[in-house]
C-alpha cells in the first residue's frame, strides 16, 4: 500500500523521484522520502504529504542521477521521520525502500542486534538495510540474494549501494514491482509513476532480483540471469491530471460511462473467460465484494445454482469443503489486493477453477488465476473507488451472457443519465451536518449498492454509515433510527416496490429522513427527497444506482471539508493482509 519509485539515467534524479511520488501518493501519504547516490548516499525525509518533502528539498542540496523514493502507509511504527523510508544501514553503505510486510521481523531484529547494530526505527523495513550490510562482500546482487533468502512475508525492495552510485537493485515477492526502460531506467510499484521518457516495462516475478543501470536492467532468479519479457507501457497506465475538476473522485465519477463502455467492448480477456464448472463463488474485498454481492442474483439466474459470495480474508480461513469443478471469480481493482491474491492461491489449492476480474492486465492476480477479464476502467487516483465498482458490475454482466447482453449495452447511457440526476444532491448534503449515523438499505442487487454507498460515505466523510438489507432493519438496527437520522433507500426492482414502501414507512414513523434512489415514482413520492433513475435491469442496477450514492458521499465530504482524494488512514492498493 506504499509506493516505490527509482530512477537512474544520467540526469538529475530528484525531480523525477518527486514527480513519481506525487503520482504514487494515493498509495500512501503518511510520510515520504528520497535518497540519491553520489559521493555518498544522501536522503531527505518528511512526515506528511509530498508537499512537505518538497519544502525540505528546497533547503537541501541533493545532487545525483541515481536515486530511490517512497511514500508510506504506516504499518510498523507511527508516521515519524525515523520510521520514514528510505532506511539507511548503520554504515551508510545501503539505502532501502520497501513495500510489504516482513513477517519474521522480530527474529531478524535479534540477528541484527547480535551483530552489534541497534535499529533506530520501529519498522520491519529498516532491518533489510542492516542485513544487506552484514552480507555485503563487494557485490550488491549477492548481498541482496542472501538478504531476501532470510525474509518471510511480502516485499518489493529498491536498494542503493554507496559503492555503486549509478545502480539500483531490486527484489520482488508478493508485492508488485516494475522496471521501466527508455531515456534512463526506472523502478516503480505502479506504472502510473513512470516518467514520460519510459516506454517499455518488465513486470518482475516472485523471487526475482535485478540490477538497474542507466542503460537497462539485468534480472536474476536464484542467482542466475534470466530473460524477461518487455511490454509497451500503455498511456492508460500513466497518471492523468485533474482536467479542470476539483478532485479526482468527481473526475472519475464522470468517467464512468466511458469506462463501462470500454469494459463491455473489451477484447482484453483470456481465451476461456466465462462461467464454467458446477458452481460459482465470487470473492473480493471492500468495493469488489459489494460489486460481487450486487451481481449474485444475476449469476444465480444464469447458472440455475446457488452462488456464494465471500470476503477474501474470510475465504482463506473457511473450511476446505470439497467442491470439485467449482469456479472462483476473484475481483480486485488493482489486481494486487493481498487478501484476494491469497484467496486465489487457496482456491487453486482446493482444486477450483479461478477467473480474475481486474483493471490491470499485467497484475499479480491475472498471473495467479487460470484466466482473466480486464475492466479497462483506466487509472483511478482517488482512494475511494468509483469506476472500479461500476466496471466490475459491467464485467460480471458480460459473463452472464446472452440473456443480459442487451441490458449490459445500455449501461453507459444509463450511467450518463444517473450522473445528471445526481447533480442536485449538493443541496441534500446539509442533512448530514449533525448525523451520528446514516443508513443505506436495499434488497437484492440494491443491497450490494447500499453497502457500497455506506462504504463511500464512511471512507471520505468519516460519518458512521451502515449498509443493510432492508428486511433486516427491523431486526435490531431500527433502534438507531431517531428524528432526523438520514436513511438512503435504494429501490430499482419493480417487483419489490411494496416491500420498499413498507421499509420507508417504518423509518419515517421513527422520525428518519429518507432519500430515495429509485426508478419508481411511487417510491420517490413516499420519500422526503429522491433521485429519479432511468429504468434499469434490476439485476444490473448497481452500476447505475451507485452513482447517486457516490455523489452524495462526495458532496457531504466536500461540505465537511474532508480530504476527499486522500482520506485519513486509507490507501488505494491494499497489498498487505
Amino acid at each position: 500500500m506504499c509506493g516505490i519509485i527509482g530512477f537512474t539515467g544520467g540526469r538529475d534524479a530528484a525531480p523525477i523521484l518527486i514527480a513519481g511520488l506525487k503520482a504514487l501518493e494515493y498509495r500512501g501519504y503518511d510520510s515520504a522520502g528520497i535518497a540519491v547516490a553520489g559521493k555518498k548516499i544522501t536522503s531527505v525525509k518528511s512526515v506528511g504529504r509530498i508537499s512537505a518533502l518538497e519544502k525540505k528539498l528546497d533547503e537541501t542540496t541533493l545532487v545525483g542521477d541515481c536515486g530511490i523514493g517512497h511514500t508510506r502507509w504506516a504499518t510498523h511504527g507511527c508516521p515519524t521521520e525515523e520510521n520514514c523510508h528510505p532506511h539507511m544501514s548503520a554504515d551508510g553503505k545501503f539505502a532501502v525502500v520497501h513495500n510489504g510486510i516482513i513477517e519474521n521481523d522480530k527474529e531478524l531484529r535479534a540477528l541484527v542486534r547480535a551483530a552489534g547494530i541497534e535499529p533506530i526505527s520501529d519498522t520491519d523495513s529498516e532491518i533489510v538495510a542492516h542485513l544487506l550490510s552484514l552480507y555485503y562482500d563487494g557485490d550488491p546482487v549477492v548481498a541482496l540474494g542472501r538478504t531476501v533468502s532470510r525474509l518471510k512475508g511480502s516485499f518489493a525492495l529498491g536498494v542503493l549501494c554507496a559503492d555503486h552510485p549509478d545502480e539500483i537493485y531490486a527484489a520482488k515477492m508478493r508485492s508488485p514491482l516494475l522496471i521501466g526502460y527508455g531515456d534512463g531506467t526506472c523502478l516503480s510499484s505502479d506504472g502510473t509513476a513512470m516518467p514520460q521518457s519510459i516506454n517499455e516495462i518488465t513486470v518482475l516475478a516472485d523471487g526475482q532480483t535485478a540490477r538497474l543501470t542507466k542503460n537497462g536492467a539485468t534480472v536474476y532468479f536464484r542467482g542466475r540471469q534470466v530473460q524477461c519479457e518487455r511490454t509497451k507501457l500503455k498511456s492508460s497506465r500513466r497518471a492523468a491530471g485533474l482536467s479542470g475538476y476539483p478532485h479526482y473522485m468527481i473526475k472519475e465519477m464522470y468517467e464512468q460511462p466511458e469506462a463501462i463502455a470500454r469494459t463491455i467492448s473489451s477484447e482484453c480477456r483470456g481465451k476461456r473467460a466465462g462461467l464454467r464448472g458446477t458452481g460459482v463463488s465470487l470473492i473480493g474485498c471492500g468495493s469488489s465484494y459489494n460489486a460481487a454481492l450486487s451481481c449474485r442474483p444475476m449469476l444465480e439466474r444464469v447458472t440455475g445454482r446457488s452462488v456464494d459470495v465471500a470476503l477474501a480474508g474470510e475465504f482463506l480461513y473457511s473450511e476446505r469443503v470439497p467442491a470439485y469443478g467449482r469456479q472462483c471469480i476473484l475481483l480486485s481493482q488493482s489486481g494486487e489486493t493481498a487478501d484476494t491474491i491469497s484467496a486465489a492461491e487457496e482456491a487453486k489449492r482446493r482444486g477450483y477453477g479461478t477467473l480474475a476480474i481486474t483493471n490491470v492486465h499485467a497484475s499479480t492476480l491475472t498471473r495467479t488465476c487460470d484466466d482473466y477479464l480486464c475492466t479497462r476502467a483506466g487509472p483511478e487516483i482517488s482512494v475511494a473507488t468509483t469506476k472500479g465498482f461500476t466496471t466490475q458490475v459491467a464485467a460480471l454482466g458480460l459473463l452472464a451472457g446472452n440473456e443480459f447482453a442487451a441490458a449490459v449495452k445500455e449501461l453507459p447511457g444509463l450511467a450518463e443519465k444517473a450522473l445528471r440526476a445526481s447533480e442536485g444532491l449538493k443541496d441534500s448534503a446539509v442533512k448530514f451536518d449533525n448525523a451520528g449515523c446514516v443508513f443505506f438499505m436495499g434488497r437484492g442487487a440494491d443491497y450490494g449498492a447500499a453497502l457500497e454507498g455506506a462504504l463511500k460515505l464512511k471512507e471520505i466523510s468519516y460519518i458512521p454509515a451502515i449498509g443493510i438489507a432492508a428486511g433486516e432493519l427491523k431486526h435490531g438496527s431500527i433502534s438507531l433510527i431517531e428524528k432526523g437520522t438520514p436513511v438512503i433507500a435504494v429501490c430499482t426492482d419493480d417487483r419489490l416496490i411494496g416491500k420498499s414502501l413498507l421499509s420507508i414507512a417504518t423509518v419515517k414513523t421513527r422520525g428518519g429522513f429518507v432519500i430515495g434512489v429509485t426508478s419508481s415514482p411511487e417510491v420517490a413520492a413516499a420519500c422526503d427527497e429522491a433521485v429519479m433513475l432511468p429504468p434499469v435491469h434490476p439485476m444490473l442496477s448497481a452500476a447505475v444506482s451507485v452513482i447517486p450514492l457516490q455523489r452524495l458521499a462526495y458532496e457531504v465530504a466536500l461540505r465537511l471539508g474532508r480530504d476527499i482524494d486522500k482520506p485519513r488512514n486509507l490507501a488505494k492498493s491494499v497489498t498487505v493482509e
